[in-house]
């Protein structure tokens, strides 16, 4: 399906070759960055983020028809960092809002499963157990919550989605929900 946009994937961190290398430090279960502290995480995060918008959010942007889908963006960091290990909200919602200046979503979709699930589906993908897939039952359910209030304060763009759904059915459910933001929005169709 070609609705005439110019569509690039990301994910985060990672996207940059900083915030790939970021992405290593940050994901690592083997040990190699055992004295990484919570603290430390969330401003790698940020500076990872910071990078992806100066070198590609920002300038895919600025041409028209372009859209971004990103894997994980500033509100993964609310729920991890300030729900899940419990820094302040308020603290790292001004920080994403310095680290990405005027490049805010337009839709976030939140894929709701069960936490064994999700933890499964991301050791399936990736072939790892990063960092946060060794955090206990309870950590996760600080951070769903923390995404599901997140959810509930920005309806405008969140959209949640059934991830106990197919893979098949919920792609299709998810492009849905992308194509009807992205044919909402004023981007400049050539």
């Amino acid at each position: 399906m070609n609705k005439g946009y110019n569509v690039t994937s990301l994910r985060e961190p990672g996207g940059t070759k900083l915030g790939e290398n970021l992405r290593e430090i940050l994901n690592d279960s083997q040990g190699n960055h055992t004295s990484l502290t919570d603290m430390s995480q969330l401003y790698l995060f940020l500076a990872a983020r910071a990078q992806l918008v100066a070198e590609r959010i920002g300038p895919v942007l600025l041409e028209p028809n372009n859209v971004i889908v990103c894997d994980r963006y500033i509100d993964s960091t609310v729920a991890y960092q300030g729900y899940g290990f419990g820094f302040d909200v308020d603290f790292i919602k001004q920080a994403n809002s310095n680290s990405i200046g005027d490049f805010k979503p337009n839709l976030t979709i939140l894929i709701d499963c069960p936490i064994e699930t999700a933890i499964a589906r991301t050791i399936s993908r990736t072939g790892k157990i990063s960092r946060f897939e060794t955090k206990s039952n309870d950590f996760h359910q600080r951070v769903r919550k923390g995404f599901m209030e997140l959810a509930n304060e920005n309806r405008d763009r969140w959209k949640i989605v059934d991830g106990t759904l197919d893979e098949k059915t919920l792609s299709k459910h998810i492009l849905s929900l992308a194509l009807d933001v992205i044919d909402a929005s004023d981007i400049n169709v050539k």
